[in-house]
């Protein structure tokens, strides 16, 4: 008889915990148990299991190490940490690499039972049904009602942003130094909206962009200006903190302007009207550039968290689903990582990652 349980990897030091963990799921799931990093990381490749538990302190490397190895094999894979103590810090930065859940030993043995069995029920609901002889790719191209609805969603913003402008052009003073600060940002916005065009033809394959870089701390500032208009009419506080570096992502300026325009947009429509806060932070990490979105809105429940990113799914009333969508599209093209770290009342955090040049 061929097993369907579904495989759940441990990831602990002490074989007395993956012990009573294996006999408390091996009625319901295949349990698997690895004592190190190195072990673990082994096994997943070879398991591919459908949730692992992963301990934070483990004798060869921080387990931090081994969700980030996790994630760049696999981002859609449930982690749930496991772990007798850890700073508030490396528990949010494990959300933010992707942990679908925190729970702190001595674990409550029915808690755990019932955060797998919903871990479980949402990887099956996301689970690909293709016909016999089909492959779906990751990458496959979106249907044709989808580009168009993301082209109106991309192209939106610059128009009205172009509105407001030509506006105040029009009504303004005899101001030169306004008059010539608005045409710049007139100026901006065109060739945004001239990139976008440019992108959309590449939309399957945006390496083909012109290789037009720019360093991080001006993109970061670029892009706020995009959505600043926006936060200002919902009187949301809209904070650039962007380090000073010569170092540019390995992608067209524009296409990285287009993800954290997205973001923020999102951000500005998730905080509180007056009380808001989004802040934009950018500088370099490992030899990579990382960018950061943060919001003081009412975050996001831990059931959605793992759907953000799908197309067309929105919380929002007038949401149309799609800023997320293309973020992660033009990320994971570049080869880089879009992770969400997000708790209720407390905000959500956007991270980005791209590879430098």
């Amino acid at each position: 008889m061929t097993n369907t349980k579904k495989k759940i990897l441990l990831i602990d030091d002490d074989p007395s915990v993956s012990a009573a963990l294996s006999m408390l799921l091996k009625d319901d799931y295949e349990p698997h148990a690895a004592e190190t990093v190195k072990d673990g990381i082994r096994l997943f490749d070879s398991l591919h299991p459908s949730v692992v538990i992963l301990d934070l302190h483990l004798p060869d490397e921080h387990g931090l190490e081994a969700l980030r190895s996790i994630r760049s094999m696999d981002r859609s894979v449930r982690v749930i940490i496991l772990t007798g103590y850890a700073t508030l810090e490396v528990v949010e930065e494990s959300m933010r690499l992707g942990a679908s859940d925190c729970l702190h030993k001595p674990f409550n043995a029915a808690a755990l039972r019932s955060r797998l069995k919903e871990l479980i029920e949402e990887e099956e609901a996301e689970a690909p049904t293709p016909a016999v002889g089909e492959v779906q790719s990751h990458y496959g191209p979106p249907d044709e009602g989808l580009v168009s609805s993301a082209f109106l969603h991309d192209v939106s913003n610059p128009l009205t942003s172009l509105q407001a402008l030509t506006l105040l052009l029009q009504e303004g003073e005899d101001d030169r130094e306004t008059r010539r600060k608005l045409a710049s940002m007139i100026e901006q916005n065109v060739a945004y909206l001239s990139s976008l065009i440019d992108q959309w033809r590449a939309f399957s394959e945006p390496h083909t962009l012109a290789r037009e870089y720019a360093p991080l701390s001006e993109i970061a500032h670029e892009a706020a200006g995009f959505v600043s208009l926006r936060a200002e009419a919902k009187g949301i506080d809209l904070v650039v903190d962007a380090e000073e570096s010569e170092l540019a992502p390995r992608l067209n300026r524009h296409a990285t302007a287009r993800i954290l325009v997205n973001l923020m947009q999102n951000a500005i429509e998730a905080s509180p009207r007056l009380l808001g806060k989004v802040t934009l932070r950018a500088y370099a990490r490992d030899g990579a550039v990382e960018f950061t979105v943060r919001d003081n809105g009412g975050g996001i429940a831990p059931s959605e968290t793992q759907k953000v990113f799908e197309p067309r799914y929105t919380t929002k009333k007038k949401g149309t689903g799609l800023g997320l969508f293309i973020a992660r599209h033009i990320v994971e093209h570049a080869e880089g990582s879009i992770t969400m770290c997000s708790r209720p009342g407390r905000g959500t955090t956007f991270t980005v990652q791209l590879p430098a040049c």
